[in-house]
């Protein structure tokens, strides 16, 4: 029966796939078009993750709605996801720190997603894509409020969408330590997809809905239980200053997902040409770009726990006796030496940094003199 019923489908309305194209790919890309001169470091990777995910979620549900086959909705979300990542390198965004962790997080999403859009089919044969539709703009709308104002929707109700958890995980992989730290997240949205389509595959019985709805809440729960790092907020203001704040450095030990990026960034270190440049002004000024540039980005648990990373560093590649005038002399004279560095971190598995250099050299300055201090 369920064979006969998939053969006497209707065609896919041509306005289904219309808003394949608007939510999945013109909207995103627009987006993208609109932020790329705004007024903050790399402003695309800050809000990457909430961009791609409502791309994904638009192509892959209403896709797989639209042909009940999953495997259309992913293959669309996967191409879809590439393609979007590719325009925002193109409009500015700077290399990826984590490209396995990106295309992971993109696929088991894109997987997600369409899991949901493939059940909406069975459930409402013909239509199914409307009721993608109207999913996908609730969950896109408040995903958009949470990242343009921040604090302004109540955790609990963020904790429950899968278009949350998918923006957690590739903003995670775009700025932050990798998917590991958001592994909840990640493992909530492929038991999504799990029960999805069991319940799917069942169909037309009803039954499976309390295994899919049960597995939803107590997938909640876990992502309730350990969130992923919070979204990064590049403070414009303090940025812009040549004095001021910096992050406070951590003083308890990281969590294990930090302690894996920390080491990461330490092995890249010992093969990084910046950390090994002739001169030693240049090379501190290098150093503390490791860990003035995350403190931009506002990227916790990470930028708290990098300025040991780097006083370390400094300690074992500045000879002692001309340590404290290096830093000095950064600390003082900010617009010397040259920051293009910045553009390879990602080779240490941190975020890089493109555009005006004026905020990066004034943290870069802050650091040395802190770190003089210590």
């Amino acid at each position: 029966m369920r064979a006969q019923s998939m053969k006497t489908l209707p065609k896919s309305p041509p306005l289904a796939w219309l808003i394949v194209g608007l939510a999945g790919a013109v909207l995103p890309a627009a987006a993208m078009f609109l932020l790329r001169g705004a007024p903050a470091p790399a402003p695309l990777a800050l809000v990457g993750g909430p961009i791609l995910a409502v791309g994904l979620m638009g192509i892959g549900m209403i896709a797989a709605a639209t042909t009940a086959r999953l495997w259309i909705g992913v293959a669309l979300a996967l191409v879809g996801g590439v393609g979007l990542i590719q325009l925002a390198r193109a409009l500015g965004m700077p290399a990826l720190p984590h490209p396995f962790s990106t295309g992971l997080a993109v696929m088991i999403a894109g997987i997600s997603f369409a899991s949901r859009g493939t059940l909406f089919a069975r459930a409402m044969a013909g239509k199914g894509w409307l009721l993608a539709l109207f999913v996908v703009a609730g969950e896109a709308a408040i995903l958009i409020t949470a990242a343009a104002l921040p604090g302004a929707l109540p955790a609990w109700l963020l904790t429950l969408l899968p278009a949350q958890w998918a923006s957690t995980a590739i903003q995670t992989a775009l700025t932050g330590t990798g998917t590991r730290a958001a592994s909840s997240a990640l493992f909530a949205l492929g038991g999504t997809a799990a029960t999805t389509l069991l319940v799917a595959f069942l169909w037309p019985r009803r039954w499976p809905y309390l295994i899919m709805f049960t597995a939803w809440l107590a997938l909640s729960a876990l992502v309730w239980h350990r969130p992923g790092p919070p979204p990064p907020r590049a403070d414009l203001t303090i940025a812009a200053q040549a004095a001021g704040p910096i992050a406070p450095i951590a003083t308890t030990p990281p969590d294990a997902a930090t302690i894996s990026a920390l080491d990461r960034v330490k092995r890249q270190i010992a093969k990084w040409p910046p950390a090994a440049e002739a001169d030693l002004t240049q090379r501190a000024r290098n150093l503390l770009l490791i860990a003035a540039v995350p403190d931009l980005y506002d990227t916790e648990p990470l930028q708290s726990h990098l300025p040991r990373l780097v006083a370390a560093e400094l300690r074992a590649r500045i000879p002692a006796e001309e340590r404290a005038a290096i830093l000095a002399t950064i600390a003082a004279h900010p617009e010397q030496g040259s920051v293009a560095a910045r553009t390879n971190l990602p080779q240490l598995g941190l975020p890089a940094n493109v555009g005006d250099e004026a905020p990066v050299r004034n943290r870069v300055a802050l650091y040395a003199a802190a770190l003089t201090s210590r």
